[in-house]
């Protein structure tokens, strides 16, 4: 060393990083140096902390276990690493004459020197922690420099350790070693006067990791079960561990003996029972890091068996009562057949009997009838084990009530409370008590009568109690509600919250106010934590007296939050309520809709006629579908009124009739497209008064003064035609005698026939 014993060498660092203590040391020119001890002592400690000698590995003290490293060779200085992970240090020589490289925890470096490029070809192994870095380094030699490319397994080199110092000479550093990184690397050197090739293989050493977990299988009874169960690891010392549930297989006693386990994970079970199925547990270990499991599920498919089966079945008298078969089976069971008194049992012959679907008998209410030996018979798609024992089926009677507790109990908390219930069946039953919903915690017995005792009423003890008298024919129950006055509020039930974009409505349910009135206040905050809400993250604002509802805002868009509501009164605060977590809209987004558009019907006009009005107009200049129909409205004061809303809308004209004497009118009209009706159109005015006399028409549309005409016209012309018969006759009468005056009988028969053609 150089000099006896130096002034102490200042170094100054940061927190976290690392640090270097020299130990300058001078070797021999020639030849090796011999072995030497180096020792490092931390003022005021006797102890040294660390030891060196020659190349055996350093013993360092445990309490800088991880954080003493030697240095070079040359320097057997101390190396200090950082807490971070990400740190450099100097690395310890793995042989003379090779480069110092960075080195990181938990990292595994390959250092090739120079002069051992020889032989680039052969392939080796190196090892990595998982969880760490790896380092690689390759040397090259020749009359050129080389450049040096990397190839992995699937990775894109290099992956370079950002923390640690780049190095130019073809190292590779891989981050976070992971199983997926494991596989051969392949190091390409190249020149101008040729390339020189390396490959190297990475281990990485690791927990276990399951490639072929187990499946879930049905079996049937008797048949062997096999779960598969493979997995890899470095090293591959792996051992197996099976469990059903939670408990080991060569710990269960029906199972141990038999049970196997392959070498290669794999789990027999022999002759598997019903009691076997159930979940199935592989562990594999080579004891590094924190082992894998795969559970899978085991079914075992049997014929359906009764198990159980009570040699004696009591059933009450007077109330209903059932007879059981006690069945396992898978899968279900389909059927139950039952036998009394060795012979079949037919329950359609009993009234009031009812065979259910778990194949129990339903008895509405027992009489001696029931009384009999009774066997079931069970069966499933695999059949059946077989018949039951007998059970003979006795009736007695059920419990009943000789003293029933009151509607209701009120007591000051603290206080002492008996409730009484008493009760007698043959065999005379039992009598217990229980709150119903949450437990109470106060201390209460049953006295030996069947009362309840509290002896200090407490908040717990609020709600309902049930006495339930029981023997072996049946059950009964009576209830009571006990009030406790004198405590803090009870916890609001029922939170029901209505989110909407940025507030909530919030609505509950009142407690027990203990006694005294209470008040309300609404708790919420994000779901996620802010910084703006401070070390609780929640916030509370106050319900207005007797109002069981709130709406808080000022809550941001599309967040969750939660709620939930406290109750106080001047005893003290209620248990938080539930707590409701809920999202608040987020903000809407629009979408432009396609426009729909309709424009007023045009130029309408009112021309009087003798049938009326004749309302006429133009179609709407725009519309973006059909017109469906139009609207003709009128008005003779302010108020318009519709005249016809169902003018079809390939029409462009429209009479109005009817129209009053003496009146002026306004006509509109409107169209309809879909659901979308336009503006109205021009007003077109017109009066009634010089309208036309409307003429009435009779039902074959023609006009009364007319048809009068038509029939006076015909009636004259008849009467024209009748009086020219009649002077035609009285002509005729009077040539007849002028005729006999003078005998021409002939002539004047022939003039009389030319007088009767000539009309």
């Amino acid at each position: 060393a150089l000099g006896s014993r130096e002034e102490p060498e200042f170094v100054t660092a940061r927190a976290g990083e690392s640090v270097v203590l020299g130990c300058d040391v001078i070797h021999p020119l020639t030849g090796q140096p011999p072995p030497y001890v180096v020792e490092w002592f931390k003022f005021g400690v006797p102890i040294p902390i660390f030891i060196k000698f020659g190349f055996y590995p350093p013993h360092v003290d445990p309490e800088y276990a991880g954080a003493l490293q030697a240095g070079p060779c040359s320097t057997p200085a101390l190396s200090l690493p950082a807490a971070l992970p990400c740190c450099c240090l100097l690395s310890p020589c793995l042989h003379k004459g090779s480069e110092m490289l960075p080195r990181c925890p938990g990292e595994a470096a390959l250092l090739l020197p120079a002069h051992e490029l020889g032989g680039l070809g052969k392939e080796g192994a190196r090892e990595a922690r998982g969880g760490g870095c790896l380092l690689r380094l390759h040397h090259a030699h020749g009359s050129s420099k080389p450049p040096a490319r990397g190839a992995g397994s699937g990775h894109r080199c290099p992956r370079v350790f950002p923390c640690c110092p780049q190095v130019s000479d073809g190292s590779l550093t891989v981050l976070s070693i992971s199983r997926e990184d494991r596989g051969a690397y392949t190091c390409r050197a190249y020149s101008i006067q040729g390339e020189a090739v390396h490959t190297t293989r990475l281990l990485v050493q690791g927990p276990p990791f399951i490639v072929s977990p187990p499946e879930n299988i049905t079996v049937n009874i008797s048949q062997d079960a096999l779960f598969t169960c493979q997995a890899e690891a470095y090293p591959g010392n792996l051992t197996y561990l099976w469990y059903w549930e939670e408990e080991n297989v060569y710990f269960k006693n029906d199972l141990k003996l038999r049970v196997r386990i392959l070498i290669d994970g794999t789990l027999i079970i022999f002759r598997v029972k019903p009691e076997d199925a159930g979940k199935y547990t592989c562990i594999p270990s080579n004891s590094l890091g924190r082992s894998p499991s795969a559970s899978a599920y085991l079914t075992v498919q049997y014929p359906a068996r009764v198990v159980n089966m009570p040699p004696v079945i009591y059933v009450p008298i007077g109330i209903h009562g059932y007879i059981r078969c006690p069945v396992e089976a898978e899968p279900p069971v389909t059927l139950v057949k039952w036998n009394k008194d060795g012979r079949p049992l037919r329950i359609e012959k009993y009234s009031g009997w009812n065979l259910l679907e778990d194949g129990s008998i339903r008895i509405e209410e027992a009489t001696e009838d029931a009384l009999g030996t009774y066997t079931c018979v069970p069966y499933n798609a695999l059949g059946t084990m077989g018949q039951s024992p007998p059970a003979r089926l006795v009736l007695k009677d059920p419990p009943y009530f000789t003293v029933l507790p009151g509607w209701e109990y009120r007591q000051e908390a603290g206080r002492e409370l008996l409730i009484p219930c008493a009760a007698a069946g043959d065999p005379f039953p039992i009598i217990a008590w229980r709150k119903v919903g949450k437990p109470s915690r106060s201390k209460h017995n049953t006295l030996p009568g069947g009362t309840l005792q509290i002896r200090s009423l407490g908040k717990d003890d609020h709600g309902e109690w049930e006495c339930i008298a029981t023997n072996v024919v049946a059950s009964i129950t009576a209830s009571t509600h006990l009030t406790v006055v004198g405590t803090s509020p009870h916890a609001p039930t029922s939170v029901h919250v209505v989110a909407a974009m940025t507030s909530a409505n919030v609505s509950w349910e009142p407690g027990y106010d203990g006694g005294y009135e209470q008040t309300f206040s609404v708790w919420y905050g994000p779901l996620m934590k802010r910084a703006q809400f401070g070390p609780h993250d929640w916030l509370s604002l106050p319900v207005p007296a007797g109002s069981s509802w709130l709406l808080v805002d000022t809550l941001e868009p599309e967040t969750a939050y939660q709620f939930s509501v406290l109750a106080q009164n001047k005893l003290g605060t209620s248990s938080f309520s539930e707590v409701v977590t809920v999202n608040t809209l987020a903000f809407p987004v629009t979408t432009p809709e396609p426009l729909v558009l309709v424009t007023p019907p045009r130029c309408l006009t009112a021309n009087r006629t003798q049938q009326g009005v004749l309302l006429s107009w133009l179609p709407p200049a725009n519309h973006s579908f059909p017109i469906d129909r139009y609207i003709m409205e009128f008005r003779v004061a302010e108020r318009w009124e519709i005249l016809d809303d169902g003018i079809l809308g390939t029409e462009n004209e429209f009479f109005a009739k009817d129209l009053s004497q003496d009146t002026w009118y306004e006509f509109r009209v409107l169209a309809v497209m879909q659901d979308l009706i336009s503006e109205p159109s021009n007003v077109a005015g017109v009066s009634s008064t010089d309208v036309f006399p409307q003429p009435d028409l009779t039902d074959e549309g023609l006009a009364r003064p007319v048809l009068a005409g038509i029939v006076a016209t015909i009636c004259f012309l008849a009467a024209a035609i009748l009086f020219s018969t009649l002077a035609a006759c009285f002509v005729n009468k009077q040539r007849k005698r002028k005729l006999k005056r003078k005998k021409d009988p002939p002539l004047s028969i022939t003039h009389c026939r030319k007088s009767l053609e000539s009309p």
